[in-house]
């Protein structure tokens, strides 16, 4: 019979694409006519090989015991799928074989378990691929391997014929259930009948693969683990699996390959749970995941999941379980879970729920510490102890275990230092019920808080003092150039501190310096004024810069560059001017919570002032509903300090456009004559 003809004009949009992949072969070293023939067979027996029987179940639902869960592999489909990958997996590397020599004995004595992180619909073909290809006990490994796959992997003919390559079971996932309601109870019938075949399968000798995220990762970082893996693991020796790469060899969005480069990382088996009458035939130089008594066993488990796969990926790899990893200043490679101290160096409150509350929790709780965050939502507390995640402010990142929420104020008293994190107009409903109790305690006070309180005090350590009684000899504040969302990833970064006690400044640099944090003395370590200073007038330059954002794109198109970096000299000297005058000293406005904070709200890219000041030029109300620290700072800022036409004139002309509401063109003109005709800058004297 003659070779039928795939003409890719006649097919899917897929497969008119699909056949321009003749260069990405022929440049891994295939001749043009023989990957011509491979992209051409790929198409035919796309559409010619069948949707698995499985799937007949969701036509009627009584086939379940008929077709089962189980698509066996196909050997004809598996060759001819090895050689199509060949040229695609040229340039990837597999390590930890040596690690597969000690899972192929155990098999069918001991059920096994591989996860994997989950990048592209071409893992399930590449892992299978790579380990086929290394031969011996790594072939061996590979068609022993049974994959968890989803429902909607087995529809798309492009997907469907690497399926055949391997063995599968079906499952179907949440979101696939929620999309559906109607089939719900259906899946759920395939899902238990999937697990219970999956022990069978395994006490058989075969291993069950599974990618616990339980999607593709868009980004390359993983995401939460799904809770149903648990089932997969416990109880069962697991061998942890990296990859990376493959999602450059078939980017989401097209179907054209690239000739990229990767890597396969086995790692070391870990034994998870108790395996009972099994436990003989493991041997002794296994990894073993023993759960304390005293905490979520299958939190735990999935958590120490993230760790194991994450351990062979850049740490910005680790996504969801990033600030899980401990990177301290003695040990930067972050391969190490934070686990709860039973003997804690220090017993730390946090005062407020802010998105600066969490990240500074989650840089100490790479310490030796317990954290208790204290805010009086209640609310709040529940939903983040029943998961470990601030869904209001951070719900893509899993916190520590040492990190808990409370609203019951008397925890405030077992306090060994207190971090100040509540903001400017939340500190009534914070310190009304906290101070007396703070009153009974003798630890540290750290604000890490910037702005203006918009009260006849100033600042925040004005109000604790003043307004709440609070000893000032117990006062630091800690400030930098840095957005806490940053600080949540991880992102290099830093602060500087200040205390009234400067004793006590050695004890918290050793707190808040990490693997990822570079915390100094100020550049005078007993100036809290100054510190706090820098932060709270920056806010208000970073609007001003907004409002010039939005007066450029409407006259002159956009770019402020020039204008702005001409500006930031005589904005610094203009706030080191001011904040002297506040009782700040002139030195601390060179350190990072002075000039690098000035440079990071007027340039950086996420500053949520200079965004503002952009809008409120345009009146996009919509824009102006979010607080502003710096519209905050210049209603309040006339209230604390004269004005002057000649060294405030920035200042002065944000606060005639924002709070006077006068002609913003005609402020900005006369803005930018000053600066044109302003002298050079010279420093300004201390007062």
């Amino acid at each position: 019979m003659a070779e039928k003809i795939v003409n890719p004009e006649t097919h899917a949009p897929w497969q008119r694409e699909f056949i321009k992949n003749i260069d990405v072969f022929v440049k891994n070293g295939v001749k043009k006519e023989k990957a011509e023939k491979l992209l051409r067979e790929y198409m035919r027996l796309s559409m010619e090989t069948p949707v698995p029987k499985v799937m007949k179940t969701f036509e009627d639902e009584s086939a379940l015991d008929e077709v089962g869960v189980y698509t066996p592999r196909q050997d004809n489909l598996r060759d001819f799928m090895i050689e199509f990958l060949k040229p695609l997996l040229k340039n990837f590397k597999v390590e930890g074989l040596e690690n597969i020599k000690k899972i192929t004995p155990i098999l069918g004595k001991v059920p096994v378990t591989i996860v994997s992180n989950h990048l592209s619909h071409f893992d399930t073909a590449a892992m299978y691929g790579l380990l086929y290809l290394q031969g011996g006990e790594a072939r061996k490994l590979a068609d022993s391997m049974v994959f968890i796959a989803g429902r909607l992997v087995f529809l798309p003919d492009f997907t469907r014929l690497g399926l055949y390559m391997v063995n599968s079971l079906l499952v179907c996932s949440k979101k696939d259930m929620t999309d559906n309601p109607a089939m719900a109870d259906i899946m759920t019938r395939i899902n238990m009948r999937s697990f219970r075949q999956s022990q069978k399968l395994q006490a058989e000798g075969k291993v069950i693969a599974v990618f616990p995220e339980g999607t593709r990762s868009r980004t390359g970082r993983l995401l939460r683990l799904v809770d149903t893996v648990y089932h997969y693991v416990a109880n069962k020796v697991i061998l942890p699996v990296s990859l990376t790469g493959t999602d450059r060899i078939l980017p989401t969005g097209t179907f054209l390959f690239n000739a990229a480069s990767g890597q396969l990382s086995i790692g070391r088996p870990v034994v998870v749970g108790k395996l009972g009458k099994a436990e003989e035939f493991i041997p002794k130089d296994f990894d073993r995941l023993t759960v304390p008594p005293d905490v979520d066993k299958k939190k735990y488990i999935i958590d120490n999941l993230g760790l194991l796969i994450g351990k062979n990926l850049h740490k910005h790899r680790h996504g969801v379980y990033r600030n899980l990893y401990r990177e301290d200043v003695d040990d930067k490679s972050g391969t190490k879970l934070i686990t709860v101290p039973q003997r804690p160096k220090e017993k730390i409150v946090i005062l407020g729920h802010t998105p600066a509350a969490v990240a500074a929790a989650a840089i100490l709780a790479n310490k030796e510490v317990l954290i208790t965050l204290y805010t009086p939502d209640s609310s709040a507390v529940d939903d983040f102890m029943s998961d470990y995640i601030d869904n209001r402010y951070y719900p893509l990142y899993k916190l520590p275990p040492n990190i808990r929420y409370t609203s019951n104020p008397a925890e405030i008293l077992e306090g060994t230092l207190f971090i100040q994190a509540a903001r400017a107009w939340e500190l009534d409903a914070i310190y009304e019920t906290a101070a007396p109790i703070l009153q009974k305690t003798t630890g540290p006070i750290i604000n890490i808080i910037k702005g203006f309180t918009g009260t006849k005090r100033p600042l925040i350590t004005d109000r604790l003092e003043k307004d709440f009684g609070l000893d000032p000899a117990r006062f630091a504040v800690a400030a930098g150039a840095n957005y806490p969302d940053q600080v949540m990833e991880r992102k290099l970064t830093g602060f500087e501190l200040a205390a009234i006690n400067t004793i006590n400044l050695n004890r918290l640099l050793k707190l808040f310096n990490t693997g990822y944090v570079t915390t100094k003395a100020s550049i005078n370590p007993y100036d809290i004024r100054g510190v706090q200073l820098g932060g709270a007038l920056k806010s208000i330059y970073a609007l001003g810069v907004g409002l010039l954002d939005g007066y450029y794109a409407r006259y002159l198109g956009g770019n402020t560059d020039n204008t702005l970096f001409h500006l930031s000299n005589l904005m610094y000297a203009e706030m080191r001017h001011l904040g002297v005058a506040l009782g700040g000293r002139a030195s601390t406005f060179a350190g990072l919570s002075g000039v690098s904070d000035l440079m990071l709200a007027c340039h950086g890219q996420d500053s949520h002032d200079r965004t503002y000041g952009f809008d409120f030029y345009n009146e996009n109300k919509e824009g102006m509903e979010k607080f502003s620290a710096g519209y905050y700072g210049i209603r309040a800022l006339p209230n604390y300090v004269r004005l002057k036409d000649k060294e405030h004139f920035i200042v002065k002309a944000i606060h005639a456009i924002v709070i006077q509401k006068r002609d913003k063109d005609k402020i900005i003109n006369h803005l930018l004559d000053k600066v044109r005709d302003a002298e050079t800058v010279t420093p300004f004297v201390e007062f």
